[in-house]
């Protein structure tokens, strides 16, 4: 059946016009499921705000289709009847007027919901449970038709007392994410080598320059210590003479630390730097200067020291773990600032809806008819474009809103990016929906380096809140928002190192400096922003990073080929965007997607493996590339009689066959899906031995260390070598 555009009906007046229709509708159900009720009692109910009626608009004329009535005292509510036109049955219009309620009732901060359903209603019965309700009691109904009543309850997604407690008592792990208030600007410190880069022309210079005029631009702020302008002072004329010293007079200084503490921590820093490693320049005056520029830098709590001095380089994470000070390069500090972000989406057009960007204007009207809180409005909708990148996007069902997300990321070295996700929960696709936003919004703000994102916590929204849950959202109780960290893209031994000093200086969040991983049971240590260390097994971190993949040793994976026309359907990796009438699959808009092969490669397709694709030339219209990677969540061998490409949406196929020259095929389901900025080619690939004696005609087992240097090359456009 199409998909409907499913309205639900609030208002007063427009339920009072459609009375008429609710009371015949209920007349015809009355000797079955419904039991009779007078016209009074829908009058009543509409005025105190009781009864939804769902809608039917398809653009020609608008339908009555049913109706929900309610009742309950806060914080209990119970559903009394939904009825649905006969010809609109199991079309789910029944869901919408449920999702709507439970929606409802969520934001005004109800506990629960109840039905009471005859036994003897094995549809009813069915349907509630579908819905989460489960079964709590049983009763004997009235004395005219004998029969059992089953009473349902559903626990509703509203902050209480209860739910505080089950959050506090969940074992998860807490990354303990750091969260910057918007204005507070990181400090970082710098040696002379730095400063000289930038008034001399050096091989430096150009890096120099784009650091200072970053500090301009009040991305950054740097400052110098004391011994900075003293070291000065020992090797020039005076001020009056010499400009470079005059400038450096002009720059701002850190905090003036206590004297006995600045000496301490120097001599500490001097041993762990020069004495103990014998590096060069130990005994000498340099080297007890540098120490004291460290020193002033750990004390005022900086950032980082800006350096490219090799020795004190080599002892930076002596330094980190003794003194909280990072050491990082100036390109270092560079690449903690991504150039920007492209705001430009692509339009894409599903079954029924469209997804396209929306303008603030649209954007407040959607915002406000939902009952978005006006705060939430005041920050997402009146951004400056000129001060951050923001993406703003919405699904339209006949150019009706019924989903809007927003993510807007700070400039910045360790920005936390913000974002809101709202959908009509009573849109039969509304899960879609919000998964295509979550995903869509998570990775455009890591496509360039790992991120913290705050995702603001809407009252009613469950369908929003779970799905960020399941994405690596994580909220605390009495807080407003979810957080999480986003790597946005893959991690093996090679780009482990950098990876690591990015989510550290970006988050807080301290990873292992080796990737050590030998199974995916093993746990690790790991140190939140807020210092506490805590152990977790590498797969549950992999979900809580996510979008990303870690590829440990001895973590094996397999290439499987696709064809060009699949890759652009299930992928997304089409070099150009669809024409605007070309519809795309659900599967195009799904966290977890569908790949059908022969199950001759069954072998090869274990849970949990990373799964790379290769898009083959077929006729000349493919690639002959590698062009994606994910993570295999389960591979089931299914006859392909069962299989129903037209109702699975993980699958962009129209039918098995073809697919293997038995009655089985093999459906691989993936998630964790991450296009290669850059496509390796099939001549790379055969320099790493990942073509197999076919070709790639068939799929392949790779190495962890195969799959490392595949990644290597996709990402290698990317800051992270």
């Amino acid at each position: 059946m199409k998909r409907l555009n499913v309205i639900i009906e609030k208002d007063l007046g427009a339920l009072t016009a459609l009375l008429p229709e609710i009371q015949s509708l209920a007349d015809s159900e009355k000797d079955n499921a419904l039991g009779f009720l007078p016209a009074k009692a829908f009058e009543d109910a509409i005025g105190r705000g009781r009864l939804i009626a769902a809608i039917v608009d398809d653009r020609k004329s608008r339908s009555f289709v049913g109706y929900l009535l309610h009742s309950g005292v806060f914080p209990n509510a119970k559903v009394q009847q939904i009825a649905v036109v006969d010809t609109f049955r199991k079309a789910g219009v029944a869901s919408s007027l449920l999702k709507a309620l439970v929606s409802e009732l969520e934001r005004a901060g109800f506990l629960s919901i109840q039905a009471d359903i005859a036994s003897d209603l094995p549809n009813a019965l069915a349907f509630y449970t579908k819905n989460g309700f489960e079964p709590v009691l049983e009763r004997a109904g009235g004395r005219a038709r004998g029969r059992k009543i089953v009473v349902h309850s559903r626990q509703l997604d509203t902050d209480n007392l209860f739910s505080f407690a089950a959050a506090q008592a969940d074992p998860q792990i807490d990354l303990g994410i750091r969260h910057r208030n918007p204005g507070e600007v990181p400090v970082f410190a710098f040696d002379l080598n730095v400063y000289f880069d930038l008034v001399k022309q050096r091989a430096q210079s150009k890096r120099a320059r784009r650091l200072f005029g970053e500090a301009l631009g009040h991305t950054i702020r740097l400052a110098v210590a004391d011994e900075f302008v003293s070291e000065l002072r020992r090797t020039s004329n005076g001020p009056s003479v010499d400009p470079v010293l005059q400038m450096a007079l002009q720059l701002p200084r850190l905090p003036k630390p206590d004297a006995s503490a600045l000496d301490q921590v120097a001599n500490q820093i001097y041993d762990i730097v020069f004495v103990k490693r014998n590096a060069k320049g130990v005994g000498t005056d340099q080297a007890r200067s540098d120490a004291r520029h460290l020193a002033h830098a750990a004390i005022s709590r900086a950032a980082a020291f800006i350096t490219r001095d090799g020795p004190i380089l080599n002892a930076r994470n002596e330094l980190l773990s003794t003194f909280g000070i990072d050491i990082a390069t100036v390109e270092e500090v560079l690449d903690l600032l991504p150039e920007p972000i492209s705001s430009d989406a692509v339009a894409l057009r599903g079954d029924g809806f469209e997804l396209s960007s929306i303008d603030s204007a649209q954007l407040g009207t959607y915002f406000t008819e939902v009952g978005v809180p006006t705060s939430a409005i005041a920050e997402f909708v009146k951004l400056d474009a000129s001060a951050e990148f923001i993406q703003r996007r919405a699904v339209r069902c006949d150019e009706r809103v019924v989903a809007a997300g927003v993510v807007h990321v700070p400039k910045g070295v360790d920005p936390t990016a913000r974002m809101i996700v709202h959908v009509r929960s009573e849109h039969h696709d509304a899960e879609l929906f919000a998964d295509h936003l979550l995903g869509t919004l998570i990775r455009t703000s890591s496509v360039r380096a790992p991120i913290v994102i705050e995702l603001a916590h809407l009252p009613g929204q469950s369908i929003v809140n779970k799905l960020a849950a399941a994405r690596g959202f994580q909220r605390h109780a009495n807080s407003s928002t979810f957080a999480k960290i986003a790597v946005g893209r893959p991690c093996s031994v090679s780009t482990w190192p950098a990876v690591v000093q990015q989510v550290r200086r970006r988050t807080g969040l301290i990873l292992p400096n080796v990737l050590p991983f030998t199974s995916a049971g093993k746990e690790i240590d790991i140190q939140t922003a807020k210092g506490v260390t805590a152990r977790i097994n590498p797969a549950s971190l992999e979900d809580l990073l996510s979008p990303t993949l870690l590829v440990w040793p001895g973590r094996d994976g397999v290439i499987v080929p696709i064809t060009h026309t699949y890759a652009d359907e299930l992928l997304g990796t089409g070099v150009q965007s669809n024409l605007p009438f070309i519809v795309n699959r659900d599967a195009a808009f799904l966290s977890l997607r569908g790949y059908v092969n022969s199950p001759r490669t069954a072998g090869n397709m274990r849970v949990g493996a990373p799964i790379i694709f290769y898009e083959s030339k077929g006729k000349g219209s493919g690639r002959g590339a590698a062009v994606a990677v994910a993570r295999i969540v389960n591979s089931i061998v299914v006859p392909k009689s069962q299989l129903n490409p037209k109702s699975d949406k993980r699958l962009v196929i129209d039918t098995a066959d073809g697919f293997s020259a038995t009655d089985n095929v093999l459906l691989t389901t993936f998630d964790n899906l991450m296009v290669f900025p850059a496509p390796v080619a099939f001549d790379a690939l055969k320099r790493f031995g990942a073509v197999g004696p076919t070709n790639l005609v068939s799929a392949v087992s790779l190495s962890s260390e195969k799959i490392d240097s595949i990644l290597t090359c996709a990402w290698s456009n990317g800051k992270i070598q």
